[in-house]
């Protein structure tokens, strides 16, 4: 649905045509003139008229006037059908103007005929025309002085003092059938506005239907989190060192030692999960070792999986060193030796 104004699009194409036919008009009166004077003074009045003569005379007649009046149609029709595209945004479509059968239908042709819509379009129809009627005859009623003193004036002087009185009254209610239109078009965007919205059982289904139920995608994060948990808890067994705060929070570390890369986190909790790594840790022979800012730090920091920031290094590397010497064991010998077994647990 997108909000239009037919209105608005006919106030438009009605205004070009009466300006253009201010143009046009002197040029299609010289015509007329022609035409007229032609008309009298032809030799068909002497002689038989066939029906040649009359086809003749109106492809003739055609001919003449048909670069103005072409003009004049193109200008309106351009600039009702751009006021319509501007309004819709150049959203073209062809499904109005596609043949359809079931529009034949005299029974369906009743009630789009009785439909609250067309009721409605019809009773603002006869409010604008209860509105244009009064200053229709306000206007005229100024120009009847005017038109007494007509009595007494050339038949030269007809023409022009009708050409404006029409076009002042023409003007004047043309002013009004805009305002009109401007309404119209704003009560018709508010209109599709609000009925694009969504009630809020509506936006439930809709996400429902896209996103699934919030029943199942808790689940779904329920399993992840699950997962996420069985995984740390195996990375514990080949961590390097377990931080602790000792009792809220619990870090594992494991460092590689190759080129380029720093200590990084396989694990992390807090509460449960901390008591739950600190017992994997001993279970599996990882030290243990109590360091309450730093436990915090890279609780607070690091993501599991994330190698430490630049500004923990020294305390990581202190912390690595004591564990290693208090351990008596190398860190490249003994990543060696958890490689191996991990090998050896895989076949």
């Amino acid at each position: 649905m997108i909000p239009r104004s037919v209105e608005l699009s006919q106030v438009l194409a009605i205004s070009t045509a009466f300006i253009a036919l201010g143009f046009l008009g002197p040029r299609i009166w010289q015509k007329l003139i022609v035409l007229t004077t032609q008309g009298f003074t032809s030799t068909y009045g002497t002689k038989p008229f066939t029906m040649d003569d009359v086809r003749y005379q109106i492809i003739g007649l055609l001919a003449y006037l048909l670069p103005e009046l072409l003009l004049l149609l193109l200008l309106t029709a351009i600039v009702g059908a751009g006021s319509t595209l501007i309004q819709t945004k150049f959203n073209f479509s062809m499904k109005m103007i596609t043949p359809k059968f079931s529009r034949m239908n005299p029974v369906t042709g009743l009630k789009r005929l009785f439909a609250i819509q067309n009721v409605f379009q019809t009773i603002k129809s006869c409010a604008k025309l209860a509105i244009i009627l009064p200053i229709a005859y306000s206007g005229f009623m100024g120009f009847v002085p005017q038109l007494l003193a007509l009595m007494a004036a050339p038949t030269s002087a007809l023409l022009p003092f009708t050409s404006f009185a029409l076009g002042e009254i023409f003007w004047d209610i043309m002013k009004l059938m805009f305002v009109l239109a401007i309404f119209d078009y704003a009560w018709n965007f508010w209109r599709t506005t609000r009925n694009l919205k969504m009630t809020k059982t509506e936006v439930k289904d809709e996400r429902k239907s896209t996103d699934g139920d919030d029943r199942i995608r808790f689940k779904f994060r329920q399993i992840a989190m699950q997962r996420m948990r069985q995984r740390m808890m195996k990375a514990v067994k080949t961590a390097d060192v377990v931080v602790t705060n000792p009792t809220h929070y619990s870090v594992a570390l494991v460092y590689t030692m190759e080129r380029g890369t720093a200590p990084k986190v396989v694990a992390k909790g807090k509460g449960f999960m901390a008591l739950r790594i600190r017992e994997i840790a001993k279970e599996s022979g990882v030290p243990v070792v109590e360091r309450k800012p730093l436990a915090r730090a890279l609780f607070a920091t690091v993501e599991v999986g994330q190698e430490i920031p630049y500004d923990l290094f020294a305390a990581v590397a202190e912390l690595l060193a004591y564990v290693y010497k208090i351990k008596g064991r190398h860190p490249l010998r003994h990543r060696k030796a958890q490689a191996s077994q991990t090998g050896r647990e895989k076949r």
